[in-house]
């Protein structure tokens, strides 16, 4: 399958974010209560970022990126001061979600360079993320580390993560700068 990835700017793609947001994080995670129409609205939506894998004209995969505070892990810590040890500014990571078909693909390599070579160009100093607590050997792969224990809401549970991108592991950094370079 051939992907297209970068950040989505058509109210059409918004609109598929919703409802794969839902997907994930109500029907299959179920952080959130169902929706009868099928799509969760992001409250901070407006202060994101969104970053899609386009299969043709469907978006099969997102993440988001906010640099605007307070960021949800806030709320997942016992307290804020932990987060002044990291690099400024600091951006927070959210609602990773792929379609189950397009899971084990390029798609999350894609989308994580997509967000990736954008914050880094933005000056971001620390990555922050609450990490699926039954996905933190991933995250942890990545060059995350946990911040406190998990938190549940719904029926998930969540870890405060971050990542210096002082300390973004040498293989990442060799994918965003050839990514760079193909795309300059």
């Amino acid at each position: 399958m051939s992907y297209e990835f970068r950040e989505a700017d058509h109210e059409a793609e918004f609109e598929q974010i919703r409802r794969l947001n839902h997907r994930a994080f109500a029907d299959e995670l179920g952080q959130h209560p169902p929706s009868p129409d099928g799509r969760l609205v992001d409250d901070r939506e407006a202060r994101s970022r969104y970053f899609v894998a386009l299969c043709g004209e469907r978006v099969v995969g997102m993440v988001c990126a906010s640099t605007t505070p307070p960021f949800s892990v806030e709320s997942r810590l016992p307290g804020t001061a932990i987060l002044d040890s990291f690099p400024q500014p600091h951006c927070e990571v959210r609602l990773l979600a792929i379609e189950p078909a397009h899971r084990n693909t390029l798609v999350i390599s894609g989308l994580l360079l997509c967000l990736l070579r954008a914050v880094l160009e933005q000056g971001a100093g620390t990555l922050l993320i609450s990490g699926v607590a039954g996905r933190v050997e991933m995250y942890q792969r990545l060059g995350f580390r946990p911040l406190g224990p998990p938190v549940p809401q719904g029926q998930a549970a969540f870890v405060p993560m971050a990542l210096r991108l002082d300390e973004l592991p040498q293989l990442v950094r060799r994918g965003v700068a050839r990514d760079q370079r193909r795309t300059s």
